[in-house]
């Protein structure tokens, strides 16, 4: 279990015990037998019942039980009086305010049910529902097959920062940014390298690794430069998908099969990478894994902006967040070049417009959707 968090349920899961296991109080106070709860005279205190101890005995008329809050109720006892709402003196008590009956008392199963299903098979675990998943007694889950992934690099201009530039050299950024967002316990990640822009490379460097991984990824050689082999060796040794979609920015993505495994193809620049893992590759890397596919989650926005915009695309606008507006309002970021990796750092997210849209005016909402969301 201890190892179990952000793996993706293989199994349903299913209560076995009730929660709470059993009657327990609410409070700090005093359990009161159901024929003593309109009377005022003074009652006594036969025990005394803390969390932890051993089944307490049934009460008597004219009976109470001090009892601290999570502490097992007797059996014939569903009211608690709260101790501010007694006077006590020697081992008897006089309740002051009457509590109605079943108050203060936390029932056997109000929470969670015996056989009750608790998670479903595709669910990710998570700081939350794991403690749920202990609270009912398991103490081992059953989880997917962590999924394989393999991603490459692409272009003969990357170099380590270590290394130094020279000429029109740059570093290899993706490589890292990759590495930290295919970090989740549900994935195995192993970086495969800077594909060279070489056709006999690429065919080479994708056969041996094809069988390796459930998923190749790569950055850059996706576009239609005379350089750029990538897309045509996918053609001959499986099948695209698709490629070029109606994204700005992303519009080079493409997606194959080379046997069994799958190829994402995404484009060079970090903007592009970044955005379209988290909008598109991470739900399908967690489907791969057994999760149902589902859209990252986003909110309405308003723009306090204006500008064209290219219809028949769809464009995702890095916006900050204006603070202390009563509704979520957002400013776009002025720098939105798709090799703009400062406007991912200081931006707090993107605005989705749709591809009809052509004219985007102040006061329109469109969905905002958070980075720390994204990313996370």
């Amino acid at each position: 279990m201890i190892d179990a968090k952000n793996r993706i349920l293989a199994k349903d899961i299913k209560s076995k015990i009730n929660l709470p296991p059993f009657n327990n109080s609410a409070v700090d106070g005093y359990a009161i037998h159901k024929s003593d709860l309109n009377k005022t005279q003074k009652l006594l205190s036969t025990q005394r019942i803390a969390a932890g101890d051993k089944l307490p005995i049934d009460l008597k008329k004219g009976e109470v039980a001090r009892i601290f809050t999570g502490a097992c109720m007797p059996s014939n006892c569903k009211t608690i009086v709260m101790q501010e709402n007694v006077t006590v003196k020697d081992k008897h008590i006089l309740i002051n305010k009457i509590p109605t009956y079943g108050e203060n008392c936390r029932l056997a199963g109000e929470d969670i049910a015996r056989g009750l299903k608790v998670l479903s098979k595709g669910d990710k675990i998570n700081a939350t529902n794991i403690n749920l998943i202990a609270a009912i007694g398991k103490q081992r889950v059953v989880v997917k097959k962590k999924l394989k992934i393999g991603y490459y690099t692409s272009g003969n201009e990357l170099k380590k920062p270590t290394e130094g530039l020279h000429g029109s050299q740059i570093n290899n950024s993706n490589h890292y940014s990759l590495h930290a967002l295919l970090e989740h316990a549900y994935l195995e990640n192993k970086y495969l390298g800077i594909l060279k822009d070489t056709k006999k490379f690429i065919i080479n460097s994708i056969l041996r690794n094809t069988n390796k991984f459930d998923v190749i990824i790569t950055t850059g050689g996706a576009s239609v430069g005379e350089e750029d082999h990538l897309i045509k060796t996918i053609q001959k040794l499986g099948k695209i998908f698709f490629w070029k979609a109606a994204i700005k920015p992303g519009r080079p993505l493409a997606v194959g099969k080379i046997k069994n495994t799958f190829m994402i193809c995404l484009p060079g620049n970090p903007v592009s990478v970044h955005l379209l893992y988290g909008m598109i590759v991470k739900p399908f890397l967690e489907f791969l894994c057994g999760a149902p596919l589902i859209q990252p989650r986003g909110i309405k926005a308003t723009a306090m902006f204006s500008m064209k915009k290219k219809n028949q695309r769809m464009e995702w606008l890095r916006v900050n967040i204006i603070k202390n507006s009563e509704n979520l309002s957002v400013n776009k970021y002025f720098k939105q070049g798709s090799g703009m990796i400062s406007s991912m750092v200081f931006s707090d997210g993107i605005l989705e417009i749709p591809e009809n849209i052509s004219y985007i005016s102040r006061g329109d909402r469109f969905i905002f959707y958070s980075f720390k969301e994204l990313f996370n």
